[in-house]
């Protein structure tokens, strides 16, 4: 029988191991979370995406793509809409965990829609630039880099995206229209 509260519990301690870079007790305890949230909650789609975090930072990369869709899977069942920040924000993390373990087309297969509700939000315009230039699709890569700028929430926030993206948009491939 579900347990929220518990289910709550046990993923806030899942937390703070992972904090603490106690992965394994991180682990076990989201897990854990997992096995007794309902999962129709609204926040069990939060548990499943803390747990695909911590296997992302163990290396245990195909664990982690798997609760990265669970997490997205569960968000669109609930009703959030393509466009909403709750799947903008599920879409990055999947598309740049997918571009990490080496598979760009899937990555942007998977950002594509949240690119079609949402051109301008800026995080969509930060993992379509990372996934492009991985691509060697220079021109489009620095376009959607001066995108995610443009749109970005403050200043502060443009000038991380400035740092994060400067080989876009300083690389000679894409001044070259390469």
């Amino acid at each position: 029988m579900p347990d929220q509260k518990k289910a709550s519990q046990l993923a806030q301690e899942g937390l703070a191991h992972w904090e603490k870079a106690e992965l394994g007790l991180a682990t076990q305890k989201t897990e854990e979370a997992i096995a007794v949230a309902d999962q129709n909650h609204w926040a069990t789609s939060d548990y499943h995406g803390q747990l695909a975090g911590i296997y992302a930072q163990a290396g245990r990369n195909d664990k982690a793509r798997l609760h990265y869709e669970k997490a997205l899977f569960l968000q669109l069942r609930a009703g959030e809409q393509e466009g909403g920040i709750a799947i903008i924000v599920g879409r990055y993390f999947l598309a740049m965990h997918l571009l990490k373990m080496g598979l760009e087309n899937e990555a942007l297969d998977a950002l594509q829609p949240s690119l079609r509700a949402a051109p301008t939000h800026w995080l969509n315009g930060v993992a379509n630039a990372h996934i492009l230039y991985t691509l060697r699709r220079f021109t489009e890569a620095k376009a959607a880099a001066q995108l995610a700028i443009a749109h970005a929430p403050s200043p502060e926030k443009v000038e991380q995206l400035r740092d994060d993206l400067n080989a876009m948009l300083e690389d000679t491939s894409c001044a070259a229209g390469g």
